[in-house]
């Protein structure tokens, strides 16, 4: 039975996984990054943290791991391997069809660095619902697995919890007064890779699994929602990026205010900013050259 709640999805099988993920409240995508690109990204975060544990047993720097990803992920927001990470056609179509054309991701992305022998208490989540904490229901939590997990640091997740609403807590658990604990039938999912996404609903009920004694899991956890919907007062604090525009606010933005005012392009260009040009892809430009290659 367990296999049933472990299954993996293509990108092409999209309608089959939002059926999966409406009836269990999350959804397991593999095949979305190219070979190079997994590697790309493997080989990046896992150096860093390999010389960051280095310099630790030297004993230049303290056992921070939560504190080192923190620094990692900074560095790693700002490089050219991120951008083809978080731009990929692939994830890009999945993501719009669960939230729509115009879709963003929050600030502020969370490196998760499982190692062995770290007891921060962070990185060792009892079942929880990250509604708790002042996400939307209106937004997806994605994470991106750089490494393979085991049977011991995997994820957890309760299929179809979701469903079951708002789950009251107590002390970030969730509150045995009301019943749901003889509801919670937990499911390790011990079989992501490194390439996977795990995608899930904000109220669906899930865990950290914990350390293995031998192993590593590197994970990126990124949030997505739409620019449409409201945002939490969490969600405005960390701000967002977007990342895709739908065809009505393309037209917005050619004619340029909301207010749509009138004639502003008659007789002259009608196009937008070539500094958006990656978002409004539908709009008109006066070059198509790309001099990103020029500069170092």
């Amino acid at each position: 039975m367990e296999q049933i709640y472990q299954r993996k999805f293509n990108p092409e099988d999209i309608s089959d996984a939002i059926s999966f993920f409406v009836q269990n409240g999350y959804v397991i995508f593999e095949g979305i990054y190219d070979e190079a690109t997994r590697l790309d990204v493997h080989n990046w975060l896992t150096s860093r943290y390999e010389n960051l544990v280095s310099l630790n047993k030297k004993g230049d720097i303290p056992f921070d791991v939560n504190g080192w990803a923190v620094a990692i992920i900074r560095k790693f927001e700002s490089t050219a391997l991120y951008e083809r990470l978080s731009r990929r056609a692939d994830l890009l179509k999945i993501l719009s069809h669960f939230l729509g054309p115009d879709v963003c991701v929050l600030g502020q992305e969370a490196l998760w660095i499982n190692a062995p022998l770290d007891t921060d208490p962070v990185l060792n989540k009892g079942v929880h619902t990250d509604a708790w904490t002042g996400t939307s229901d209106a937004t997806l939590f994605a994470k991106y697995f750089v490494t393979d997990v085991d049977e011991f640091n995997g994820m957890t997740v309760v299929p179809g919890s979701h469903n079951f609403g708002l789950v009251p807590c107590r002390n970030r658990a969730v509150d045995p007064l009301y019943g749901v604990d003889s509801y919670i039938k937990e499911v390790n999912l011990d079989n992501i890779k490194s390439g996977d996404l795990l995608i899930w609903h904000a109220l669906t009920l899930h865990a950290t699994r914990g350390h293995s004694a031998t192993n590593t899991r590197i994970s990126i956890t990124s949030r997505y929602t739409s620019t449409e919907t409201p945002f939490s007062s969490q969600e405005r604090a960390l701000g967002y990026r977007p990342l895709t525009v739908g065809p009505l606010n393309q037209i917005r933005r050619i004619i340029g205010t909301d207010s749509l005012a009138p004639f502003r392009t008659l007789g002259g260009h009608v196009g937008v900013d070539r500094r958006l040009q990656h978002l409004y892809g539908h709009s008109v430009f006066k070059s198509s050259f790309d001099y990103d290659d020029f500069v170092s």
